[in-house]
């Protein structure tokens, strides 16, 4: 069995599955909401919103965006920024947040809170990353390599399920079986840089964190450069756009009882997303630590790069058709012993082509 190790070599235990909500909280696209962790009770027409930081909101806050829309619309939103989105919302504290889609499952575990997702945001965008002159073409030719992750779930787990569809190989699984790799487990802001120098042999990594190595041309991306939501549309749901790497997920007591305030919310992420494809080389350059970017080399190129491989989508509500597409990804997993059979799948509440 290929022992899990940190990038210092030492043995670590596999991060147990049920343990993912703690994890995801460093992977999402994200922003400064202003001011501490609300713990303010619910109130008549204002949402209390829980995200961590993000460009795009960032940019509605400060363009006036935000103010307009609470003006049009008579409801207001009390932003919290944290990065523990999971403790606020199983406090009672936040009626919606963001996580990836394939974590919600995890996500009412922890909170015991039965949930709804309202809203898309941004796809899985992980790629695979190798050395510049490594002649490996996909993660076959990496059997028995140290490869890093920053986490033995999240996206690891979507690219696991990938990785046994694909070459039949064992990256992680639930049961924390045999790996035919060397898993390294690294901080995400270091994965590309580790394998720069050579102290891994490839890495999960998110591009917007891979930006130097990218440009500088000491790493190269394995299948074309394709995220695992690009692999995922393309093996099992053409035409999609997800997994999802963040959507809103709301409390579905609070959706059945403010259905207003989830489509006024809805409207304003959509301004948010056209704001996005308007003035994306103007959001890059206003917020490059977003993108963990700081030289005029590096930002130039993060506006490149998202360019040709933008994981924002278009449009934030979607149609039944969609909510399937994307709940096949738990079929994949399971069908990859990623998870397990009782894995339940999270509750859509699908609004594209319904009458507000």
């Amino acid at each position: 069995m290929r022992t899990r190790t940190r990038a210092t070599g030492h043995a670590v235990t596999a991060v147990a599955l049920a343990t993912v909500a703690a994890t995801i909280l460093a992977t999402g696209c994200s922003a400064g909401l202003g001011g501490p962790p609300s713990s303010r009770s619910a109130v008549d027409g204002e949402i209390r919103f829980t995200f961590a930081p993000d460009p795009i909101w960032d940019f509605m806050n400060e363009t006036g965006v935000v103010d307009e829309w609470q003006d049009e619309t008579g409801f207001t939103i009390d932003t919290s920024a944290t990065w523990d989105e999971f403790g606020l919302f199983a406090g009672g504290h936040a009626d919606i947040i963001s996580t990836a889609s394939f974590e919600v499952p995890y996500l009412e575990e922890q909170t015991q809170r039965e949930t709804l997702i309202i809203g898309r945001y941004n796809a899985e965008r992980s790629r695979v990353l190798v050395r510049n002159g490594d002649p490996a073409q996909s993660m076959k030719d990496l059997q028995g390599k140290r490869i890093g992750v920053f986490t033995t779930v999240s996206g690891t787990l979507v690219w696991s399920a990938l990785i046994k569809q694909m070459h039949d190989l064992n990256l992680v699984d639930a049961a924390d079986g045999d790996s035919d790799f060397e898993i390294v487990v690294a901080d995400i802001q270091n994965l590309s840089n580790l394998l720069a120098r050579g102290e891994i042999d490839a890495c999960i990594c998110y591009p917007d964190l891979s930006a130097r190595e990218l440009r500088d041309g000491s790493v190269r991306p394995l299948y074309e450069g394709k995220s695992s939501a690009d692999l995922f549309a393309e093996l099992d749901a053409p035409g999609h756009d997800g997994p999802m790497g963040n959507v809103f997920v709301a409390r579905a007591d609070w959706v059945k009882d403010n259905p207003e305030e989830v489509s006024a919310f809805l409207d304003l992420w959509d301004r948010g997303l056209s704001e996005w494809r308007t003035h994306r080389d103007e959001i890059i350059e206003r917020y490059p630590q977003h993108f963990a970017v700081s030289t005029s080399e590096d930002i130039d190129f993060m506006k490149q790069y998202v360019q040709e491989h933008d994981w924002v989508v278009d449009e934030v509500r979607f149609d039944k058709q969609w909510a399937q597409d994307e709940s096949s990804i738990f079929d994949l997993m399971r069908t990859t012993d990623i998870i397990g059979d009782d894995i339940a799948e999270p509750k859509f509440l699908p609004s594209k082509g319904v009458q507000q």
